[in-house]
């Protein structure tokens, strides 16, 4: 009966029918009293892949669910695991859990690599996407962590080297296009860095690069992040940009919920620095809007706290708004 559930649940997961599949899920869980059983470990994985969404509440609520079980899975689902995990991590701030999760994922990748040199046998690796995406993806974390921390030589040594992975073996034709997606990346992530360390030189540049791949929203993020440390006077570049990152009322991932919170907020922060208070409280609407929405709290409490610090400029349109949306009458 057990597996009967489970073939079931995996055939509308694969149909991209998530939610049916939740309960089916469960519902093995629940009857499996060995916990260690590769069959439950697996509904425990799939549970979180399927639970996971834009609600910051929900998200962490799923990993702390899954966060017991990721080590007791096969090594190829595990790379899978940790990669989602760490981008779950991202979206909520716990930045030594992606570190954590990141560390975990290169040495991973690494370990599964040397195994396939040694067997010279890539067939049976049973994971979503590319070996070298994960190794590639496990440099990316250490990079943004090492730039997080202020590290940023460290962070650059990173990016190069997954911004050259040609010597990877087992490329095939979709390993080289992720090759390729990684040094397209490396590219925008050096002009990033390069802003993090004050290089006003490389805006122009890297806001050709990010409306060419497409990259509006964490190319404003670091934009204005960089403005806000050093301050630039960007206006132009966000004159570019800004129509192109998605409206906040859109739906939206919660990887890109979380930078457009990000980006208004610090939005709010650049205007209030040049005393456009109205425009600035405006701002600041809308990543409230977007904390309330994605259940965000600490965002939440960031964005209640500096409009206390300008409420005296609020209109009474923006009062309203303000009000509305701290007693909670907007939907999330």
């Amino acid at each position: 009966m057990k597996d009967q559930f489970f073939s079931v649940a995996e055939c509308l997961f694969k149909d991209e029918k998530k939610m049916e599949a939740v309960p089916l899920y469960r519902y093995v869980i629940e009857r499996e009293t060995d916990h260690n059983d590769p069959t439950c470990v697996l509904c425990q994985y799939r549970l979180f892949q399927c639970l996971v969404g834009i609600s910051s509440d929900g998200n962490k609520e799923a990993l702390e669910r899954f966060e017991p079980f990721y080590g007791r899975l096969p090594e190829d689902y595990r790379l899978d695991a940790l990669l989602l995990m760490a981008n779950v991590c991202y979206s909520l701030s716990e930045w030594r859990k992606v570190e954590r999760y990141g560390n975990e994922l290169h040495k991973l990748s690494q370990n599964v690599y040397e195994k396939l040199i040694n067997e010279k046998n890539v067939k049976n690796l049973q994971t979503e996407r590319h070996l070298v995406v994960y190794y590639g993806h496990g440099l990316r974390i250490k990079s943004f962590i090492s730039s997080l921390q202020g590290r940023y030589e460290e962070a650059k040594k990173y990016v190069y080297e997954y911004s050259n992975l040609g010597w990877f073996e087992f490329l095939d034709e979709t390993g080289k296009k992720e090759v390729e997606k990684f040094r397209t990346w490396g590219k925008g992530n050096m002009y990033a860095l390069e802003l993090k360390t004050g290089n006003v030189k490389v805006i122009q540049e890297y806001v050709d690069y990010v409306e060419k791949q497409n990259e509006i929203l964490p190319g404003a993020l670091n934009i204005i992040e960089s403005a806000n440390a050093f301050n630039f006077y960007v206006d132009e570049a966000l004159e570019r940009l800004i129509p192109k990152i998605p409206p906040v009322n859109s739906d939206v991932t919660y990887l890109d919920g979380n930078q457009l919170f990000q980006f208004w907020y610090e939005k709010s922060v650049y205007s209030f620095k040049r005393k456009r208070f109205v425009t600035g409280i405006e701002e600041l609407l809308y990543a409230l809007y977007l904390a309330h929405k994605m259940k965000y709290y600490l965002g939440f409490e960031k964005c209640v706290s500096l409009y206390r610090e300008y409420s005296d400029y609020a209109t009474e349109q923006q009062k309203w708004s303000y009000k509305h949306i701290v007693e909670g009458v907007f939907d999330s």
